[in-house]
C-alpha cells in the first residue's frame, strides 16, 4: 500500500497530468499517462485493516440514529466484518454463487459486502427500486436470474417482505436479513458460525484477481448485464486516483453522501475514497428531489464534508436551494474544497454560477473536478486534476489506463485497457467476447476527442454515445447525447428529459418527459389531471413547448440538430418496464421498443414548415 502521511497543509494539490499519444498503422490513437502505477498486492481490505491499526478511533462512518448519529470507527469496523464472516461462512455461497444484497446504503450493508469479500464471496448489490416497486418484481427477478446467487441478503425483511415472499415463492433460494420479522428469512446474527482461523484461512486465498463484485449495468441503453468487479478494479482506482489527487494525503476525505452503492460511483468511488485514505463517509438519508433536498443540506451543513460528490441534477437542485438561503450556502463552501460532477457533465450556466456564488459568498470557489467511466472500469478511467475552461473536459488517462480512440461513424470511439478494467460480464462469454478488441481493448460505448490534438495533456472531451447515435434516410448522423442535452437545457425546469426519435426518418422528433407536479400547479389542474394526457390539452402549455423549442432551433439549425416534431411521453418513465434506473437515467432503447406505435405515428402525419406538436 501507498504509505500516508499526515500534514495540515490544506492547500488543494494536484498531481501531473502529461500524457503520451501513440498513433498507428489504422488511424488509432492510443494515449496514456507518463506517470506509472506501479500498482501494489493489497485490496481494499487491506485497507480497512491499515487504518484500524493506524487510525482505531477514527470515524469510518456515520448514518442517521433516533437519537442523532450512529458511528463506527476503523478499530470497530474491522472487527464486525470479521465477526459477521463467520456467520457468512456457514452459508453454501462462493466465487461462483454470490450474495446478493437488497439494502440501501448503511453501516450494515457495508459490514455486510465486505464480510463476504473477506472470505473470497462476491456480492452483488442490486437498486432496492427493484424490491420496492411493482406487483410482479419482474425486474428483481430478471436480475436474479443473471446473478443466481447463492443466497439473497435483505437489510429488513419488514420493509422487503413482499419482495423476499415473491422470491422465496418463485425461487429455490435462502434468504437472511440484518434484521427480521420472518420466519422463513433468519437474522444473520442467528446463523450458525465458522471459527476465526477458517475465516482467517479463506481471506488468505483473497488476490486481486479474486471477484469482489457483480454490478448491475444500469441498462441505459439496453438490458441490464453482471458486471465482473474484481479487487484489482476497485483497489488500482484509488491507488491512481491519489496519484491523481495528492491532496487526499493532507486532506482525509469526509463526505455526505446519498449515490447508491447499487451503482459503481456510490459503491466504488464514494465509499472506497474514504477507506483507501482514511477518512469519513455519512451516509446521507436525504436526496436531490424536491421531497428531500431540506434532509440533505441539514446533513450537509452538520457534517461540513470536504469533498462533495453529485450528479448534474444534484448539483442544480442544490444551487437553487442555495440561492434562496445564503447562509446554507455560505456554510457549505466554506467546508467544501472539492465537487466532483459524476455521470455527466455540468451545463456551463450551472458551473458559472456555483463558482461566482462561493466567490461572493466566501471569497473562494471549490475546484470543479470530472471524471470518465463506467461500471466495467470501477468506475474510473479518465480523471480531470487540473484547470480547466471546458465543461465537457473528462481529464486525461488514470495512471496504468490506456485510452484508445478509433473512428466509429463520424466520431472517434473510446475503448480501455488496464487493471481497472473488468475481465467481463457474469455468465455471459458473448457479451464479453464482443466487448473486447483483439488488443484487449474495452469498447465503452462513447465518443471522444482531444480537446487539443497537438497536446493530448490538454484532456479529453466527452462526445456522446456511439450506441445511441441513428442516421437519418439522408445518411445524416445524428448525436442524441449532444441533442438531447441541448433541449433538456431549453426546456428546464418545466420538463425533466426527452427521448429523441427520427432513425431511418427524414427529420428528428422528441418524446418530451413532462414535470407534471410543476405544470399541474401552474396551469392549476386538479389531482385527477396530474397526467399528460390532460397537460396535452392545455393550450397555452402547448404553445409554450412549441415556442421554446422554436428557440432551440434558431441556434441549432441543421437537420442533424433540429426538431420537427414532438410529442407528451404519456406515462412517466416505468423501473419495472426498465425505461429508468434509479437514479433517473432513461433507457432509451426501452423507450424508443415500448413506445414505438406513438413515434410511429408521430413521424407518419404529414406536416408543413412549423414545428408539430403531435396529440396521442
Amino acid at each position: 500500500m501507498i504509505e500516508f502521511t499526515f500534514t495540515t497543509d490544506s492547500e488543494i494539490k494536484l498531481g501531473r497530468h502529461d500524457v503520451i499519444a501513440e498513433k498507428n498503422a489504422r488511424g488509432e490513437v492510443i494515449f496514456r499517462n507518463k506517470e506509472p502505477l506501479n500498482l501494489d498486492d493489497y485490496t481494499m481490505l487491506d485497507c480497512i485493516d491499515y487504518w484500524a491499526q493506524r487510525a482505531p478511533n477514527t470515524v469510518c462512518m456515520r448514518e442517521r440514529a433516533a437519537d442523532g448519529w450512529l458511528e463506527i470507527s476503523y478499530k470497530e469496523f474491522a472487527a464486525k466484518v470479521k465477526n459477521i464472516a463467520t456467520h457468512l461462512g456457514s452459508l453454501d455461497i462462493s466465487e461462483d454463487k454470490p450474495l446478493m444484497i437488497v439494502a440501501p446504503n448503511s453501516i450494515n450493508h457495508a459490514l455486510v459486502a465486505f464480510a463476504a469479500m473477506t472470505i473470497g464471496v462476491p456480492v452483488a448489490p442490486i437498486s432496492i427500486a427493484y424490491a420496492l416497486y411493482g406487483e410482479t418484481f419482474g425486474r428483481l427477478h430478471s436480475v436474479i436470474d443473471v446473478v443466481k446467487p447463492g443466497v439473497i441478503h435483505f437489510s429488513n425483511t419488514n420493509i422487503f417482505k413482499d419482495a423476499a415472499k415473491s422470491v422465496l415463492e418463485n425461487y429455490d433460494i435462502p434468504c437472511i436479513a440484518f434484521n427480521s420479522d420472518m420466519e422463513e428469512v433468519p437474522a444473520i446474527r442467528s446463523l450458525a458460525q465458522i471459527t476465526d482461523e477458517e475465516v482467517t484461512q479463506k481471506r488468505s486465498s483473497v488476490t486481486q484477481d479474486t471477484i469482489a463484485k457483480v454490478m448491475m449495468t444500469s441498462g441505459s441503453t439496453g438490458n441490464p448485464k453482471g458486471v465482473i468487479n474484481t479487487h484489482r478494479m476497485m483497489y488500482s482506482n484509488q491507488f491512481a486516483l491519489y496519484k491523481m489527487w495528492p491532496f487526499l494525503a493532507d486532506m482525509k476525505p469526509s463526505l455526505v453522501s446519498w449515490l447508491p452503492w447499487s451503482h459503481t460511483f456510490g459503491g466504488n468511488v464514494c465509499v472506497n475514497i474514504a477507506l483507501f485514505n482514511g477518512g469519513t463517509i455519512t451516509i446521507d438519508d436525504g436526496k436531490p428531489v424536491p421531497s428531500h433536498i431540506g434532509r440533505t443540506i441539514e446533513n450537509m451543513l452538520l457534517i461540513e464534508p470536504n469533498i462533495h460528490f453529485n450528479v448534474p441534477a444534484g448539483i442544480e437542485a442544490l444551487l437553487a436551494e442555495f440561492e434562496d438561503n445564503h447562509r446554507q450556502a455560505r456554510k457549505f463552501f466554506s467546508a467544501v474544497k472539492v465537487i466532483f460532477i459524476a455521470a455527466a457533465a455540468l451545463p456551463d450556466k450551472t458551473r458559472n454560477r456555483l463558482a461566482e456564488l462561493s466567490m461572493e459568498l466566501v471569497g473562494t470557489s471549490p475546484k470543479l473536478l470530472a471524471g470518465w467511466g463506467s461500471t466495467e472500469t470501477a468506475p474510473f478511467a479518465t480523471c480531470l486534476n487540473f484547470e480547466s475552461d471546458s465543461a465537457v473536459n473528462i481529464g486525461v488517462p488514470l495512471p496504468g489506463t490506456d485510452i484508445k480512440l478509433t473512428p466509429v461513424q463520424d466520431k472517434l470511439g473510446l475503448s480501455v485497457r488496464g487493471p481497472n478494467v473488468t475481465p467481463g460480464y457474469w455468465r455471459n462469454q458473448e457479451a464479453t467476447a464482443k466487448a473486447f478488441d483483439e488488443e484487449g481493448f474495452y469498447s465503452m460505448g462513447d465518443a471522444g476527442r482531444l480537446i487539443d490534438p497537438d497536446d493530448p495533456s490538454a484532456g479529453l472531451v466527452f462526445d456522446g454515445r456511439t450506441s445511441e447515435n441513428f442516421k437519418l434516410n439522408s445518411g445524416t448522423w445524428v448525436n442524441v447525447g449532444e441533442v438531447r442535452i441541448g433541449v433538456i437545457s431549453t426546456l428546464k425546469p418545466y420538463f425533466l428529459d426527452a427521448i429523441v426519435t427520427g432513425h431511418n426518418q427524414p427529420e428528428l422528433g422528441l418524446l418530451i418527459v413532462p414535470n407534471i407536479e410543476r405544470l399541474a400547479s401552474e396551469h392549476g389542474l386538479g389531482e385527477e389531471q396530474k397526467n399528460a394526457s390532460e397537460l396535452q390539452k392545455v393550450e397555452k402549455l402547448v404553445d409554450q413547448v412549441v415556442m421554446l423549442l422554436n428557440d432551440y432551433n434558431e441556434i441549432n439549425f441543421s437537420n442533424s440538430k433540429k426538431i420537427r416534431r414532438c410529442a407528451f411521453l404519456p406515462e412517466p418513465p416505468s423501473i419495472e418496464k426498465n425505461e429508468i434506473t434509479d437514479k433517473g437515467y432513461l433507457n432509451q432503447r426501452a423507450l424508443l421498443e415500448n413506445w414505438s406505435k406513438l413515434i410511429e405515428d408521430m413521424h407518419s402525419k404529414e406536416i408543413g414548415s412549423d414545428l408539430y406538436f403531435h396529440y396521442f
